[in-house]
């Protein structure tokens, strides 16, 4: 059984979840309801049983956990001011994973696109990263079906791709946690999603230093 202080951190990263989930997942709640049952605890409750379905390791309570579980669950908690600012983990995780992608640009315009939406300090920082991959992730076109990556421009790519990184990382750490990022973004981004290149190293230090710095 869950003892007190255990329960206590799990509700913490459901409630937390709540307070961003995307409203892709919770289909049929207008966004003024949405709004008005992230305040209450009794509207958190209604939004939890919706979601039991799509996120049933967060959302469907344990009875049990095992010392090991616990354990993973508290030293993830690292993870919570990131999954707070989404946009940012995503171009941050995303612009590593695809760094060898973004060296070979040469077209000005898209250029001055990615450096603008990166920011030229990290876009700069990226760029001669040592924990960037040699080669860009194996299903940039085909993890985004050839189709969808061709009416996505390079940045909407590099955001999504990092939003996998994202949740590949969470996962590693905890289930739960992975459950908990993928709700932040967009449901239909999971539908033909990008699978992680970066290695748990590589993306927690990418995100402690790009983000948490």
């Amino acid at each position: 059984m869950f003892l007190p202080e255990d329960a206590e951190i799990w509700f913490n990263v459901q409630v937390e979840t709540l307070k961003r989930v995307h409203s892709s997942w919770l289909p049929g709640v207008p966004i003024d309801l949405l709004t008005q049952a992230r305040k209450l605890a009794l509207g958190r409750r209604w939004l939890a049983k919706r979601l039991s379905t799509v996120s049933p390791v967060l959302f469907g309570l344990p009875m049990e956990m095992d010392s090991e579980g616990v354990a993973r669950l508290k030293a993830a908690a690292w993870l919570a001011p990131l999954v707070a600012d989404p946009l940012e983990c995503a171009l941050e995780l995303g612009s590593l994973a695809m760094a060898p992608t973004l060296r070979t640009l040469v077209n000005r315009p898209e250029v001055v696109k990615i450096r603008g939406a990166l920011g030229p300090e990290r876009y700069a920082r990226v760029l001669s990263s040592p924990l960037a991959p040699a080669q860009p992730p194996p299903e940039l076109a085909s993890g985004l079906a050839s189709e969808l990556a061709s009416e996505l421009d390079m940045v909407e790519r590099l955001i999504r791709c990092g939003a996998a990184e994202f949740a590949g990382l969470a996962d590693s750490l905890h289930p739960a946690w992975g459950e908990s990022v993928r709700l932040t973004y967009e449901r239909s981004w999971w539908f033909d999603a990008c699978s992680p290149s970066l290695s748990v190293t590589a993306a927690e230090t990418c995100l402690r230093v790009g983000v948490l710095h």
